[in-house]
Protein backbone atom coordinates (compact mmCIF):
# COMPACT_ATOMS: atom_id res chain seq x y z
CA UNK A 1 0.00 0.00 0.00
CA UNK A 2 2.74 2.30 0.80
CA UNK A 3 4.34 2.00 -2.83
CA UNK A 4 0.54 3.06 -4.26
CA UNK A 5 0.41 5.84 -2.32
CA UNK A 6 4.38 7.60 -2.91
CA UNK A 7 3.27 6.82 -6.96
CA UNK A 8 0.23 8.62 -6.02
CA UNK A 9 2.27 11.61 -4.48
CA UNK A 10 4.56 11.89 -7.28
CA UNK A 11 1.76 11.98 -10.23
CA UNK A 12 0.25 14.62 -7.94
CA UNK A 13 3.57 16.44 -7.77
CA UNK A 14 3.99 17.28 -10.83
CA UNK A 15 0.81 18.65 -12.14
CA UNK A 16 1.24 22.34 -11.17
CA UNK A 17 2.42 24.61 -8.61
CA UNK A 18 -1.24 25.01 -7.09
CA UNK A 19 -1.76 21.40 -6.39
CA UNK A 20 1.62 21.38 -4.86
CA UNK A 21 0.82 23.65 -2.88
CA UNK A 22 -2.98 22.45 -1.96
CA UNK A 23 -1.57 19.05 -1.02
CA UNK A 24 1.41 20.64 1.37
CA UNK A 25 -1.63 22.43 3.14
CA UNK A 26 -3.30 18.97 3.50
CA UNK A 27 -0.16 17.73 4.95
CA UNK A 28 0.25 20.25 7.53
CA UNK A 29 -3.50 20.21 8.64
CA UNK A 30 -3.17 16.38 8.86
CA UNK A 31 -0.32 17.09 11.33
CA UNK A 32 -2.27 19.21 13.58
CA UNK A 33 -4.14 17.69 16.54
CA UNK A 34 -7.58 17.18 16.19
CA UNK A 35 -8.94 19.57 18.81
CA UNK A 36 -6.43 22.36 16.82
CA UNK A 37 -7.67 21.53 13.61
CA UNK A 38 -11.25 21.36 14.70
CA UNK A 39 -11.23 24.70 15.93
CA UNK A 40 -9.23 26.09 13.06
CA UNK A 41 -12.37 24.96 10.46
CA UNK A 42 -14.59 26.32 13.23
CA UNK A 43 -12.92 29.72 13.16
CA UNK A 44 -12.40 30.12 9.25
CA UNK A 45 -16.00 28.84 8.54
CA UNK A 46 -17.80 30.71 11.05
CA UNK A 47 -15.45 33.77 9.42
CA UNK A 48 -16.83 33.10 6.45
CA UNK A 49 -20.06 33.15 7.11
CA UNK A 50 -20.13 36.31 8.78
CA UNK A 51 -18.81 37.76 5.42
CA UNK A 52 -21.90 36.37 3.79
CA UNK A 53 -24.17 37.80 6.35
CA UNK A 54 -23.00 41.21 6.58
CA UNK A 55 -22.50 41.43 2.59
CA UNK A 56 -26.56 41.78 2.83
CA UNK A 57 -25.67 44.83 5.12
CA UNK A 58 -22.82 46.38 3.74
CA UNK A 59 -24.16 46.23 0.11
CA UNK A 60 -27.75 47.73 -0.12
CA UNK A 61 -30.40 46.32 -2.36
CA UNK A 62 -30.45 47.75 -5.68
CA UNK A 63 -33.55 49.70 -6.75
CA UNK A 64 -35.08 49.08 -10.23
CA UNK A 65 -36.34 51.94 -11.47
CA UNK A 66 -38.51 51.83 -15.34
CA UNK A 67 -41.37 53.05 -17.07
CA UNK A 68 -44.60 51.36 -18.04
CA UNK A 69 -43.73 50.61 -21.07
CA UNK A 70 -47.79 49.88 -22.58
CA UNK A 71 -48.71 48.35 -25.69
CA UNK A 72 -46.31 48.89 -28.25
CA UNK A 73 -47.78 50.01 -31.63
CA UNK A 74 -45.92 48.11 -33.98
CA UNK A 75 -47.60 44.85 -31.69
CA UNK A 76 -51.07 45.96 -32.22
CA UNK A 77 -50.43 46.13 -36.43
CA UNK A 78 -48.82 42.60 -36.68
CA UNK A 79 -51.79 41.12 -34.23
CA UNK A 80 -53.87 42.65 -37.45
CA UNK A 81 -52.23 40.98 -40.40
CA UNK A 82 -51.99 37.36 -39.55
CA UNK A 83 -49.50 37.20 -43.29
CA UNK A 84 -46.97 38.16 -40.84
CA UNK A 85 -45.54 35.37 -38.46
CA UNK A 86 -46.15 35.26 -35.04
CA UNK A 87 -42.84 36.30 -32.61
CA UNK A 88 -43.57 33.17 -30.59
CA UNK A 89 -44.10 31.02 -33.36
CA UNK A 90 -41.17 28.20 -34.16
CA UNK A 91 -39.30 28.95 -37.12
CA UNK A 92 -40.85 26.28 -40.35
CA UNK A 93 -39.97 24.97 -43.40
CA UNK A 94 -40.66 26.48 -46.38
CA UNK A 95 -43.69 24.02 -47.78
CA UNK A 96 -45.43 24.71 -43.87
CA UNK A 97 -45.37 28.16 -44.89
CA UNK A 98 -46.81 27.81 -48.30
CA UNK A 99 -49.42 25.82 -46.76
CA UNK A 100 -50.37 28.28 -44.38
CA UNK A 101 -50.69 31.21 -46.95
CA UNK A 102 -52.53 29.00 -48.94
CA UNK A 103 -54.75 28.24 -46.27
CA UNK A 104 -55.22 32.00 -45.01
CA UNK A 105 -55.89 32.76 -48.85
CA UNK A 106 -58.83 30.37 -49.15
CA UNK A 107 -60.42 31.07 -46.08
CA UNK A 108 -59.80 34.67 -44.72
CA UNK A 109 -62.89 34.82 -42.45
CA UNK A 110 -61.50 32.40 -40.15
CA UNK A 111 -59.51 33.42 -37.77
Amino acid sequence: MNTSQNKQEKQFQDVSRFTRWINGLDEKDTLLRPQARKRKWIISLSVLFLLFVFSFIWFPPVTVKHKNLGKNPEEVNTAQNPTKANALEMPVDSFEQQLKQKIHEENPEKE
